[in-house]
């Protein structure tokens, strides 16, 4: 290739101007459009998670009255259960009080008082009277200790039968709550019965203190079992609450997480077809920065979404949809520039073909088209149509061949007055097409004009 590149800066008519600038706006208007309905493709996505939400909610509310209610029936039943057992054993107490000789009438109103309870309880109207049997119990109770008092200690089998009540009331608990007690309390009662037997009064009356006085310990650590028990179970049921609590709040970390990558996941889809165009797109314009861009955008959603990192995922798709329009409208740019560069090629190849060339081939270059023409003199013209940084276009022409263009570079003045005339016929040529393109420039070119010009050149271009 002999002689310098020679360029020319290429206006563009106000007509192609207003076509172009027409096109933007119809870009501008198409991108509004995309993102309008990727909004509210959102907003219906949204829209449709929240109120499959409201239907968890609802669901989830249901199911813990549910639970709630199985567990409060739960309590209710027990309740009723430790409450028919106070009575059975308030009716073994009652039925004492009459062997031991207490007032009938006084018997049979604890009898009833006691089966209108009973009454209340299976009927469900009332599973809290537990104040109300220990208020009865401690009736009878004293009502037995009188009867005893006034007849129970003249008649030792009376007062063996009374004893043997008293021990069997304790409950059907008392020999594991507190086993020593109760072995205690039983071999003293046989003790009692066989000194009775024998006819050992002094004995019978030693034993009897011994053995009320020994009962009322083993009531007293009943009691004390009872009481670590009752607490043993508020600290159990506590437990459970606490642990109930939590794995409902881990339930519902768990479940936000999930909304928040459902959300993510419905926001990527919205735009990911988008994405994945906009990045084969920059990939055709050569702007590798962008398509690493959004490649790198799109790879930090589905990664987050891989790895379920809920609030990574979302800030990375909130991220991409940042990027998407202002990569849309870059690359609306370099559509139009790419469209400009093609109408100039077009338009220059149509002149070069009226000025006796012949178009060789052509090739996309970078964000440049590369165009080649030959002359019948057997000079090869090879065209680059490139973009200013502010956007205008440029032709740089390689010229082989012609007698004018020196091979040599000197570093001095070279006049090129004949294919530069041959270029401005070109060049004026491409004004029909809304093109115009500047002075042809090249390295070492004499300042201040032309050698020679093609006849009415300048006047043409000054028009």
């Amino acid at each position: 290739m002999s002689g310098s590149p020679k360029y020319s800066t290429v206006a563009v008519s106000a007509a192609r101007r207003q076509e172009e600038a027409q096109r933007r706006a119809r870009q501008e208007a198409e991108r509004r459009r995309r993102e309008a309905e990727r909004a509210a493709e959102r907003q219906r996505l949204a829209a449709a998670r929240a109120e499959a939400r409201r239907r968890r909610m609802v669901e989830l509310a249901e199911s813990r009255r549910a639970e709630d209610e199985k567990r409060l029936t739960g309590v209710r039943m027990e309740r009723v259960q430790a409450a028919e057992q106070k009575l059975t054993q308030l009716d073994e107490l009652i039925n004492a009080l009459e062997a031991s000789g207490g007032p009938r009438a006084a018997a049979e109103r604890l009898q009833e008082e006691t089966d209108r309870l009973r009454k209340r309880l299976r009927h469900g109207t009332d599973a809290s009277v537990d104040e109300e049997i220990e208020r009865l119990r401690g009736r009878t109770v004293h009502l037995r200790s009188s009867a005893e008092d006034r007849s129970g200690r003249g008649d030792p089998r009376q007062a063996l039968k009374a004893l043997a009540l008293r021990l069997a009331g304790l409950g059907p608990r008392a020999a594991v709550d507190d086993p020593e007690g109760h072995r205690s309390c039983t071999s003293l009662m046989d003790q009692l019965r066989t000194a009775l037997e024998e006819g050992h009064t002094a004995r019978f009356e030693a034993l009897r203190g011994t053995i009320e006085h020994r009962l009322v310990q083993h009531a007293a650590a009943l009691e004390e079992a009872a009481a670590v028990r009752r607490k043993e179970a508020a600290q159990e049921a506590e437990r459970a609450a606490r642990q109930e609590a939590a794995s409902r709040r881990a339930a519902e970390e768990v479940r936000l997480r999930h909304e928040s990558l459902a959300e993510a996941t419905d926001r990527l889809g919205t735009i990911a077809d988008a994405v994945r165009d906009a990045i084969r797109d920059a990939v055709d314009f050569a702007e590798a920065a962008l398509a690493e861009e959004l490649r790198s955008s799109l790879s930090a959603v589905t990664g987050a979404l891989s790895t379920e990192r809920a609030d990574d995922a979302l800030a990375a798709v909130a991220g991409l949809e940042e990027i998407l329009p202002r990569a849309e409208a870059t690359l609306d740019e370099l559509l139009l520039a790419y469209e400009r560069r093609t109408h100039l090629a077009r338009a220059l190849q149509n002149a070069m073909s009226g000025a006796g060339f012949t178009f060789t081939g052509g090739a996309d270059e970078d964000r440049g088209l590369l165009l080649r023409f030959a002359r019948s003199n057997g000079a090869l013209y090879s065209t680059t149509i490139a973009s200013t940084p502010g956007g205008a276009p440029v032709l740089a022409y390689h010229v082989d061949g012609e007698a004018d263009v020196p091979a040599a570079r000197d570093g001095s003045e070279v006049a090129c007055d004949s294919t530069e005339d041959l270029l401005d016929q070109v060049h004026q040529a491409m004004a029909d097409d809304g093109f115009v393109p500047g002075e042809l420039r090249w390295e070492g070119k004499p300042p201040g004009g032309r050698g020679r010009g093609l006849p009415g050149a300048r006047k043409e271009r000054r028009r």
